[in-house]
């Protein structure tokens, strides 16, 4: 049983592909189907040959900590990925055979047509494993090479809950608390695809003073948002049987005080939005997939331009957000930086006397003295040798003043020009957050350079 049923009885949990192969403590059971139908299914599936191999490959990658794990199918074989802390890990190729029957294995369980290799399947289920709940999300689709299979691993209850969680420093928190809570203005998160946007757009909504102004969201009914507490959803579509604009205009009747928007939707809905902030004292919050915060800035004027001069006149701030590695505190190692690099990064003479690298071993054919003879190296068991656990946000906040709302209105075709602007106005873009962060010895020098690469 799952979530806080009756669980599977608990065996070693270390588990590997080659030889025999115990089950871990897991099971597969589909979501959004009748209880009967789903017991079924699993019935049947724990009578095939891919089962333990199945269960292994998401055992093995939920003990590694990883949040995905992609199967790339050919007619030689498969290769197996897993993701960890952002960063893809292959591991050895499965045989044709043996990656096969895993695939049947999560097709059947999850009601999914096993014969179809090339339109699109997707499903979900619950699960329980080491005494937490996870919700895994499976999609398979067909490409050139063969088959690609993507699975998603979530917590079923997110342990991120605050700004403080997501990586935010204390001064910046209470600036951008200050612009969630403010009057009469449009905030704008924002940060790179798969780089966390999702969860920190309901963190920040759940961290903001909800509990004496009124706020509603606005969305599609196909893709709803998961729910936050004080913040009334609105939904519209053909699945809601109304239009965008005619559920705003029946919302602002009920006169709320802040207007949680996922996307401006369209002209109609923009228009008055920006006129109940005008007008209203309103306030608004969206978010935008983008680079960096002066991209968001730039994108939110390209999608709107009858309104790109009312939209710069309200924008009052903008957060964009990067995920970094954050080093293993139990293995990371200090290090006195040279005068010269502490120069060059901009951190004055003593202010920082130590910073840290990451504890990584060599690969294990070069674990060899000058004679061939094998060096034993102490992996740490924390994080597996990989010298980093866990990641964090880096974040850049951008403050929309007078002067740089001229700036943007200037500039809005020059985003080089508009990022030195903002510079000159005393604007901390990722190279100076990142060293920051790096100076607090909560990630590594080279993992900044990794970030502002784009790696």
């Amino acid at each position: 049983m799952i979530f806080g049923k009756k669980k599977p009885k608990k065996t070693d949990e270390s588990q590997s592909l080659g030889g025999e192969i115990t089950i871990p403590p897991l099971e597969i059971k589909a979501m959004g189907i009748g209880r009967d139908e789903a017991t079924g299914l699993l019935i049947a599936s724990k009578q095939l040959p891919g089962y333990p191999v199945a269960l292994v490959l998401l055992a093995n990658a939920i003990t590694g900590k990883a949040d995905r794990i992609l199967i790339d199918y050919s007619a030689q074989g498969a290769v197996v990925r897993y993701r960890v802390d952002g960063v893809w890990e292959t591991l050895p190729a499965l045989d044709r055979v043996t990656a096969d029957s895993a695939l049947v294995v999560y097709k059947k369980v999850l009601g999914l047509n096993p014969t179809e290799r090339k339109a699109r399947q997707d499903a979900k289920f619950a699960t329980n494993f080491k005494d937490i709940d996870w919700i895994i999300s499976f999609m398979s689709t067909g490409v050139p090479s063969g088959e690609r299979v993507l699975i998603s691993i979530d917590r079923k209850k997110p342990i991120i809950k605050t700004l403080s969680d997501l990586g935010m420093r204390d001064a910046m928190q209470e600036s951008f608390k200050g612009m969630m809570n403010g009057h009469g203005g449009l905030i704008v998160l924002s940060a790179p695809a798969t780089h966390g946007l999702p969860t920190s757009w309901k963190v920040a909504l759940e961290n903001a003073d909800k509990f004496v102004r009124d706020w509603v969201s606005i969305e599609p009914k196909k893709d709803q948002e998961p729910e936050i507490i004080n913040v009334t959803a609105y939904y519209y579509g053909t699945e809601a049987g109304e239009l965008p604009e005619e559920v705003f205009n029946k919302v602002r009747l009920k006169q709320p005080d802040v207007f949680v928007m996922p996307s401006l939707i369209n002209s109609e809905v923009t228009s008055e939005l920006l006129s109940q902030i005008t007008k209203e004292n309103k306030h608004a919050v969206t978010r935008i997939v983008a680079s960096d915060a002066i991209d968001a800035v730039i994108q939110l004027l390209t999608a709107n331009p009858k309104h790109a001069k009312q939209l710069v006149s309200v924008l009052q701030g903008v957060l964009n957000q990067r995920l970094i590695r954050r080093l293993c505190d139990t293995c990371k190692q200090p290090y006195q930086p040279a005068p010269q690099l502490l120069q060059k990064l901009g951190i004055p003479a003593g202010r920082v006397t130590r910073l840290y690298n990451p504890t990584i071993p060599p690969p294990p054919d070069q674990r060899v003295d000058a004679k061939g003879n094998p060096i034993e190296f102490e992996i740490c068991k924390r994080c597996n040798g990989r010298g980093y656990l866990g990641r964090l946000a880096i974040f850049e906040l951008l403050t929309i003043n007078e002067p740089m709302r001229q700036a943007i209105l200037k500039f809005a075709s020059k985003p080089d020009e508009l990022r030195a602007f903002a510079k000159q106005q005393g604007h901390l873009g990722f190279q100076e957050e990142g060293i920051l962060a790096c100076a607090l010895g909560v990630t590594s020098l080279q993992e900044v350079q990794r970030l502002l690469s784009g790696k």
